[in-house]
């Protein structure tokens, strides 16, 4: 009797179904009011937006952090202290039409928000594929263990432990930030997207 241990894996790779958009504005002044109102107007301006984009069904979901501030001081060149205030807004959209994504993101850019663009896969989609892949993975597991058994002139195989190793959905990375006008909204082509498993598999080869 010999074990044999061995891996298996299997991925897939598929066009995204979904993707997140996320809007972010930066501001800066001297006046902590000042950048505190403009920071609030847009922050109601981008939550909105993306509550209809809800409404309408072009969204699932959003997330809008709330307005976060800072402040930094130090002395000039005259030996003046200077204190400058910082806002930060930021809003995630998860969209489901995916023909809209350049639309909605140059309408977002154009608002003044700096947009980062991340491909997904809803996790229906999610599931179902890594379910296929774990039953992909153990075959090409059980394939290597043939291998070996026949070579060892073993008359049969039996699986006796299955770890699994690693699985997951990698995001695609994040696009750049888009910088044009409404009008001119540039065609999007979706992410692809790997799905994968692995596994490590022991067999007992008599």
């Amino acid at each position: 009797m010999t074990e044999i241990t061995v891996t298996g894996a299997a991925e897939t790779k598929l066009s995204a179904d979904l993707v997140e958009i996320s809007a972010n504005v930066s501001l800066r002044g001297t006046s902590r009011s000042t950048v505190l109102e403009d920071a609030n107007a847009a922050h109601a301006r981008l939550v909105d937006r993306a509550k209809s984009l809800v409404s309408d069904g072009t969204a699932s979901e959003y997330i809008a952090a709330p307005v976060s501030s800072s402040s930094n001081s130090w002395r000039n060149e005259n030996d003046e202290m200077v204190i400058e205030h910082h806002a930060y807004v930021s809003v995630r959209i998860l969209l489901t039409d995916l023909n809209l994504v350049g639309e909605i993101a140059a309408e977002l850019t154009a608002s003044g928000a700096d947009i980062r663009v991340t491909w997904g896969l809803s996790p229906e989609v999610r599931d179902e594929q890594t379910r296929d892949l774990r039953g992909a993975a153990v075959q090409n597991a059980r394939a290597a263990a043939e291998d070996y058994a026949e070579a060892l002139s073993a008359s049969s195989l039996l699986m006796v432990s299955l770890r699994d190793i690693a699985q997951g959905v990698p995001i695609a990375p994040r696009g750049a930030r888009m910088a044009m006008a409404v009008e001119s909204a540039p065609e999007v082509t979706a992410g692809e997207i790997t799905v994968s498993v692995q596994i490590e598999a022991t067999f007992t080869a008599l």
